[in-house]
């Protein structure tokens, strides 16, 4: 009997796009070692995106985060939580200056305090205060910046936290367990009249602050890190609301089309 025929394959919409995306690459791939010198325009890139089924706007925003340096919140070995914590957003097209107070009041209502506004040229800036709100005993080190520049409105939102780091376990670990130094020699003489068993006496007490300083940090750092995401988040959401974009540009009538 003759074979019967192979049935060819068919693809979804999700696996054509990762095809196309991937001969894309493929093809970049094959004109850079032909071509070592060639590059791009961001127009182009936006093309092969396209054609790839990516939104052209996430490229922008990619090609925006190369002229910046990379911000991740990293977790520190020592405190097991980021001591610093960066938030960022970018959205296509320019806010409007006057448009910058609306801004403003949400990062107030935020933070519970006025803080430090300022605008330069097209740039809106806003730093926490230590002076006024009801967290002004914390000593908080916020900056928050909304730049328009290029086409887009970049957001960065942004806490320095090595502040509390130092009060939180200089006090618990430095304090606490330097305070109970002498308690835990004469624990450990007195008891089992051994220097090496009060020497790892001592070092447990050490530990058991450390692990409760890094416990509160961590419990304090995730926290922060919800609520300057949620304010990076919304003022992504206000400043895309008010953007304008070629939709909601009034285009002025020629005289022919006023006739």
């Amino acid at each position: 009997m003759p074979d019967a025929p192979k049935r060819e394959r068919r693809f979804n919409d999700e696996e054509v796009a990762l095809i196309i995306k991937r001969a894309a690459e493929l093809q970049q791939t094959e004109q850079a070692e032909q071509e070592p010198g060639t590059a791009l325009s961001l127009s182009e890139v936006e093309e092969i995106a396209r054609e790839a089924g990516i939104d052209p706007v996430l490229i922008r925003r990619a090609a925006v985060g190369l002229d910046q340096p990379s911000q991740t919140n990293r977790p520190s070995a020592w405190v097991g939580s980021p001591t610093r914590l960066v938030f960022e957003r970018v959205v296509e097209g320019e806010i409007p200056i006057e448009e910058f107070e609306p801004l403003i009041a949400e990062i107030r209502r935020t933070f519970g305090e006025n803080g430090l506004p300022s605008v330069l040229g097209r740039t809106l800036a806003w730093s926490s205060s230590n002076r006024g709100g009801r967290r002004r005993s914390t000593g908080r080190n916020i900056d928050v910046s909304v730049v328009t520049r290029g086409g887009v409105t970049t957001i960065r939102v942004e806490e320095e936290l090595r502040n509390l780091v130092g009060a939180l376990f200089g006090g618990l670990v430095g304090g606490g367990g330097g305070g109970t130094t002498g308690a835990t020699m004469a624990i450990g003489m007195g008891v089992f009249h051994s220097a090496p068993i009060a020497g790892l006496l001592w070092v447990s007490v050490v530990g058991g602050f450390y692990t409760l300083a890094r416990t509160i940090f961590g419990k304090v750092s995730a926290g922060r890190e919800r609520e300057l995401r949620g304010l990076a988040d919304r003022l992504e959401e206000q400043v895309t609301a008010v953007v304008p974009t070629p939709s909601r540009t009034l285009i002025p009538k020629t005289s022919a089309q006023r006739e």
